[in-house]
């Protein structure tokens, strides 16, 4: 792609959506976003994705380089938006294309990973949330993002990667809160990811569980501070008793919001904002723990 400012437009003529007014509406919901007040949310929006979603875990990717063979791309509003509205055409060919065009064009994956592919899929939730998508539209288009993080990460094809992945999902030891929980599953179960959702186990059976059976990731959500201790232990526990001893571990929940530091208290690999996001996030983890086994 030589005139990358020109590939917003590219994109935007290769988008062909069922119903017309619900382009529109996205349409207004892009010029909207181009408003002061969005324009201060977006890049509070940057921060989050940067400090909290997953921190440090893109650029400590092993075997991958870092060095940068063109300066980082940093989209702004108009082309994550563009690039969002692709993962919701009729197929997946335009976000595909858009994608490889990038990598084509010597933009490192683990940038366009954490600057486009997250703030997308962010964005996806917001819309989402503003009834700007519904939860097949939604969820369709965030599995699309997960399969571009496969797609150019898997050396030994996406089948092998589709049977790994395998997620135990929980709240952290007394945590009475689990809409959050179930939502996430819902996401991740129309992303291709076979989920054990966990809501009341004691430590001991999830500790069983984890010994008797491989997953990939395991998920945990905490909605109050006084339950950080319990799920520190609870994590240390996982891990120590996991058959798959790089088990990528990822955490949610309002608190992490409140307390990105909190991530490395409990143990925990990283944290998510929201369903969306978890997803990429889960297939990150994955890819990180199926690197640890080929060393």
């Amino acid at each position: 792609m030589q005139n990358f400012g020109a590939s917003e437009h590219l994109w935007g003529d290769g988008v062909r959506h069922d119903s017309e007014g619900a382009a529109e509406a996205r349409r207004q919901y892009a010029r909207k976003r181009a408003a002061e007040s969005a324009r201060e949310r977006f890049l509070a929006l940057e921060l989050v994705v940067q400090a909290e979603i997953i921190p440090q875990l893109v650029l400590l990717h092993r075997g991958v380089s870092t060095e940068l063979t063109k300066p980082a791309y940093k989209p702004n509003e108009g082309q994550i938006a563009a690039f969002t509205d692709l993962t919701l055409s009729p197929d997946d060919r335009a976000v595909i294309e858009a994608f490889s065009a990038l990598v084509a064009a010597g933009y490192p994956l683990d940038r366009l990973f954490l600057d486009l592919l997250a703030p997308s899929a962010a964005l996806l939730g917001r819309m989402w949330d503003e009834d700007l998508c519904d939860f097949f539209e939604v969820t369709t288009g965030v599995a699309r993002l997960q399969h571009l993080v496969a797609r150019f990460r898997a050396d030994d094809g996406l089948a092998s990667l589709d049977r790994k992945r395998r997620l135990l999902l929980m709240g952290a030891p007394g945590e009475q809160h689990t809409l959050g929980v179930r939502i996430v599953e819902q996401f991740l179960t129309r992303a291709g990811w076979a989920v054990s959702l966990v809501l009341s186990s004691s430590p001991e059976e999830i500790t069983d569980l984890v010994a008797s059976e491989w997953f990939g990731v395991v998920g945990l959500t905490l909605s109050s501070e006084t339950r950080v201790n319990p799920l520190a232990t609870a994590i240390r526990s996982v891990r120590d008793a996991s058959c798959n001893r790089a088990i990528g571990v990822m955490v949610g929940g309002p608190m992490f919001l409140q307390n990105p530091n909190l991530v490395r208290q409990v143990g925990a690999d990283a944290s998510a904002v929201d369903a969306p996001t978890a997803v990429l996030l889960a297939q990150r983890l994955l890819d990180l723990s199926l690197e640890h086994h080929k060393a």
